[in-house]
């Protein structure tokens, strides 16, 4: 099997770009979080002063999601224009930045991405029950987050790898990037709320881990090149340490979902939300690995047009 070799300037790269996606990420499952998840269960405590809490930590988590997005996206700009004209300076890479900006794909891509966060971030400071709005801005920029991938690179219009790296990142999105804003719920709520909106996510969470196993799959064999991509090229060993991390976050979810979630509402409840905590806060690890893995692929050669 081929080494995995990235130079000091690509691992940059692939950092700037999974801290990008990560953001974004939690910026749609934050939103998404909050106002299909949280809030319909959050208007039945009996105190409503006891809700304000829970949702300033949320709106504080989804600005700093939407910041860290900007931030990142500023960032990945910057070295992606210096590595297209191989700068050797930053004044060049700066230079480089409108034209790589307004007349490349990925400049086009990732404004449009940022523009939607904009957006999404003035909603939710002008509406604060604008929620929906802000997580179907954010949802778009998740989306669009399929425009750098390799499955737009080789898709000529509309292909079924295509749709399926769409719906990869909306689950991710829906499920990794929910995983924060439910952290602050068990942690703040009342038991019996916490065991209510917890069940709920689990839910959601169901439907986002199937779609990200069958759309995982489906891209890995495709883009791996089959099993000698898979077990021969820097690409596939990738793909495999993210196999691994993925199989991990369903043991731990697996575990929340039919033993810790359930005994919140027993005798046992504040054992489990301890342990509920410390397995979500483990998962959002795992999760930002996985990211960090997605990054680092984008930065190799599919293992397709290697073998």
């Amino acid at each position: 099997m081929q080494s995995v070799e990235l130079g000091g300037a690509q691992l940059l790269l692939a950092f700037i770009r999974a801290l990008f996606v990560g953001c974004v990420l939690s910026s749609f499952g934050a939103a998404l979080f909050v106002s299909t998840v949280a809030s319909p269960i959050l208007e039945r405590l009996p105190d409503a002063d006891a809700a304000g809490p829970i949702r300033r930590r949320c709106r504080l988590l989804l600005g700093l999601s939407l910041l860290g997005a900007g931030l990142a996206g500023m960032a990945w700009l910057m070295l992606e224009a210096g590595a297209i004209v191989d700068a050797e300076a930053i004044g060049q890479a700066f230079a480089a930045v409108p034209p790589v900006l307004l007349g490349t794909s990925f400049g086009q891509t990732l404004s449009l991405q940022l523009l939607s966060l904009l957006a999404a971030g003035a909603t939710m400071a002008a509406h604060r029950q604008a929620g929906i709005l802000a997580a179907c801005l954010a949802g778009a920029a998740t989306l669009l987050e399929a425009g750098h991938s390799h499955a737009f690179a080789m898709a000529h219009g509309l292909s079924p790898l295509l749709v399926s790296q769409a719906l990869h990142l909306l689950a991710a999105g829906a499920w990794l990037g929910g995983l924060l804003p439910l952290l602050i719920v068990v942690k703040g709520a009342p038991l019996s709320i916490a065991s209510l909106i917890a069940r709920r996510f689990s839910a959601l969470g169901i439907g986002a881990v199937v779609i990200l196993a069958v759309t995982a799959f489906f891209q890995g064999w495709v883009l791996g090149g089959g099993l000698p991509g898979l077990t021969g090229t820097p690409y596939g060993a990738v793909l495999f340490i993210k196999a691994a991390l993925f199989v991990a976050l369903i043991a731990i979810a697996a575990r929340n979902r039919l033993r810790v979630v359930p005994a919140l509402a027993s005798r046992s409840g504040e054992w489990s939300r301890r342990a509920l905590v410390q397995n979500i806060a483990l998962e959002t690890i795992l999760g930002a690995c996985v990211v960090m893995a997605a990054g680092v692929l984008g930065s190799l050669e599919p293992g397709m047009h290697v073998v």
